[in-house]
């Protein structure tokens, strides 16, 4: 894990890069064409490419932090919850939330105000930085509790802003999305020059803000009493992810020099093997279509076990294993795969990875997408609607939809041998509808749900650890190494960067790793194990 994090501390570099070059190549005559910017104003182009940047780079570093409690990854520091991590650990995060994601964003409003004529204004680029802006926010608020925002940022005027709760966060994220779609829905903004989402498509951006929305209520709806109209407000206006192809992920890339491929990539290929995975993760997806892509075996060992049985070798560690790491390990552990980090497809040829395996580290950060959504509306419907029809519906949409995305990945298996057929993964898509028909209504139900929408996350331990939190499913979680692991991490430790430079009196740090964030408080889950 070590190893991994070290990694992403190289994240915000490259953005830089990637800003550089993308502002060097923009076309800015606004006097021949109303759709380009000016010279004088292309700092708003070099402020949208860094949001994009700091967007995923502010993901990567948690989604990796939240899987390994959550056992998608491997909880590799401590077998207990409250060492995990401590409050430096994610003083990255902060940084890249605060120091540029939400302050670039600031300074682009601010510049793409200015841009407003007759003819032209810059509401698109207005709208897709509050659309991250949102994003960020919630996940801040997700992963924290509440966070200082609306004093935030004010420079001078005010170095020790205070907390907002993360419930008003939670309100002015979606005011943010919806005034970006207003904005979407206008006329006559200059396009986005250097969109490295969606390529300029504002009905993309669009969806996507649709969705954020749909998770803002189905992830408030303990604790929301007017999540079901906030949720029904997108079901009934259909304009949310509905294909792979408007998915919101981060493509990387094969590039070396400077160095974007995919960090898992980078951790586990280009250095060779050296992050365990978790057992936990692989016996989950035992017997799935999407196992031979989300992991390859260097060894080709099976089954799960550590320490190595009979010389056959292993494959990951138990949630909670602190041992020390073994070299001699390294040549024998699984490593991510094809799907989303880039690597190997696992078609049955073992050896040591290297940093030309598979497809070379052209990953992706699947951040939100069209699986997730669906999964989203079952959820929706099922807890909000009491519709269990529709829930079913949205469900195996949301599991074909995964299927698609991961088996056609980068050319997927490549005529492999062992590539699932389309009866194979037809046969496991009706033992879902199946096993959703026949659990108790509505607990049992939605435990098929979020299982299925864990298999579909990988890659995005946000959504994993916010669907355990809201749930306590899936229900056959791997318990802790540990006999007694102690409390759950509820919420992250404040970062330190923020608790020791902030001298608000609310700047403190809280009590312990168990405190709940807002939308959960009042759940009386045991997820102490």
């Amino acid at each position: 894990m070590t190893k991994y994090m070290n990694i992403l501390k190289s994240v915000a570099v490259v953005a830089t890069l990637f800003a550089v070059v993308s502002c060097e190549t923009i076309e800015t005559d606004l006097t021949e064409d109303p759709n380009q910017l000016t010279a004088n104003d292309a700092n708003i182009e070099f402020l949208f490419n860094s949001n994009q940047i700091a967007l995923v780079s502010f993901f990567q570093n948690l989604q990796f932090q939240e899987a390994t409690v959550s056992r998608m990854e491997l909880m590799r520091n401590s077998p207990f919850y409250a060492s995990q991590y401590d409050a430096g650990s994610f003083d990255g995060a902060w940084i890249r939330a605060y120091a540029n994601l939400l302050n670039e964003t600031k300074q682009l409003k601010v510049i793409a105000a200015e841009i407003e004529t007759d003819v032209v204004n810059a509401n698109n680029y207005i709208a897709a930085a509050q659309i991250l802006e949102a994003y960020t926010v919630v996940t801040l608020v997700d992963t924290f509790g509440d966070i200082p925002f609306s004093e935030a940022l004010q420079g001078s005027d005010n170095f020790d802003p205070g907390r907002d709760s993360g419930e008003s966060v939670y309100a002015q994220a979606r005011e943010l999305l919806l005034n970006a779609i207003v904005k979407i829905n206008g006329t006559s903004s200059v396009d986005l020059a250097s969109d490295l989402y969606f390529n300029g498509d504002m009905n993309k951006w669009k969806a996507l803000a649709n969705s954020l929305l749909l998770k803002i209520a189905v992830s408030s709806r303990l604790n929301n009493s007017n999540a079901a109209t906030e949720a029904n407000a997108v079901i009934n206006g259909a304009d949310f992810i509905s294909s792979n192809s408007g998915d919101f992920e981060f493509k990387w890339s094969t590039s070396a020099e400077p160095e974007s491929r995919h960090p898992l990539f980078q951790a586990q290929y280009v250095g060779g093997a050296g992050t365990y995975m978790s057992n936990a993760m692989l016996s989950r997806m035992d017997g799935d279509p999407r196992f031979n892509y989300y992991f390859y075996q260097q060894d080709g060992a099976d089954p799960f076990q550590y320490p190595p049985a009979g010389g056959n070798g292993f494959e990951g560690r138990a949630h909670g294993d602190a041992g020390p790491s073994v070299a001699s390990d390294y040549p024998l552990i699984t490593v991510h795969g094809l799907y989303p980090a880039g690597g190997k497809y696992n078609d049955g040829t073992t050896g040591a990875t290297s940093g030309t395996m598979g497809a070379a580290g052209a990953g992706i950060s699947p951040i939100m997408t069209h699986a997730f959504t669906q999964f989203l509306l079952a959820e929706a419907q099922l807890t909000l609607n009491n519709n269990a029809g529709a829930a079913r519906n949205a469900l195996i949409a949301g599991v074909t939809a995964s299927m698609d995305k991961v088996t056609g990945f980068q050319g997927g298996a490549n005529g492999a041998d062992n590539e699932p057929t389309a009866g194979e993964i037809q046969a496991y898509i009706d033992s879902v509808g199946t096993a959703f028909d026949a659990a108790s209504n509505p607990s049992g139900k939605l435990n098929v749900i979020i299982s299925e929408y864990y298999k579909a996350a990988w890659g995005n331990g946000v959504e994993v650890y916010n669907n355990f939190r809201r749930t306590s499913f899936p229900a056959d979680m791997a318990p802790s190494i540990a006999p007694n692991p102690g409390t759950f991490t509820n919420s992250m430790l404040y970062p330190s960067n923020y608790i020791n430079n902030n001298n608000n009196t609310d700047a403190v740090q809280k009590s312990s790793v168990g405190v709940k964030v807002w939308w959960a408080e009042g759940t009386s889950f045991n997820l102490d194990f």
